[in-house]
């Protein structure tokens, strides 16, 4: 709860303080141990702090797909995750590969509709405009858009989160009409 109202401080906290705890008591390939792993690197992605990100998931990843199984929900989680990483530190090919794994993944075990698919549609979808693939980037924002709007609403973040890299993408593909057109679409949000 500390990482998603961002009080990073006390997330991390507590994160090191339990994986520590949890290393010792269960062991690094334990369950709790691995979605611990995953929530702190989630963490250190958030607060930019790339290298100790990218070393927790190269350790946690391999565990969470050889105790778990590759299309586990929490091992395409890690998949997901450490492609977000890619992409934040510009490794678009690492991230594309990393989320075209994740979206099959998620797919077959979760289907086309499950927010976690939407959110790897999503995510795809913007690593493909930063290579200017802009077909297959409308396409993937199209439906996750779409999907999550039909699964969590107008205004939910995450479905804001499409509609503005929908927007986005037609703005990178000078295509301003389409941008308009959806700009108009997002709904009014008191803040």
């Amino acid at each position: 709860m500390y990482r998603e109202w961002g009080q990073h401080d006390k997330a991390e906290s507590l994160f090191e303080k339990t994986l520590k705890a949890l290393r010792e008591i269960k062991g690094d390939e334990h369950f709790l141990t691995i979605l611990c792993m995953y929530g702190l690197a989630r963490l250190y992605v958030d607060r930019d702090r790339y290298a100790e990100a990218e070393e927790l998931f190269d350790e946690a990843l391999p565990i969470a797909r050889r105790r778990l199984r590759l299309n586990h929900p929490v091992t395409l989680r890690f998949v997901n995750a450490r492609a977000v990483l890619h992409t934040k530190q510009g490794e678009y090919e690492d991230a594309e590969s990393l989320f075209k794994e994740a979206l099959k993944g998620r797919r077959s075990e979760l289907g086309d509709d499950h927010p976690d698919t939407l959110e790897t549609k999503n995510d795809l979808a913007v690593v493909l405009k930063a290579k200017g693939d802009y077909n297959k980037a409308e396409l993937l924002l199209i439906e996750a858009l779409n999907g999550r709007r039909f699964k969590l609403g107008d205004t939910h973040p995450h479905t804001l989160e499409s509609l503005n890299n929908l927007i986005d993408l037609y703005e990178a593909w000078n295509k301003p009409e389409e941008a308009d057109k959806w700009r108009v679409k997002r709904p009014f949000i008191d803040e």
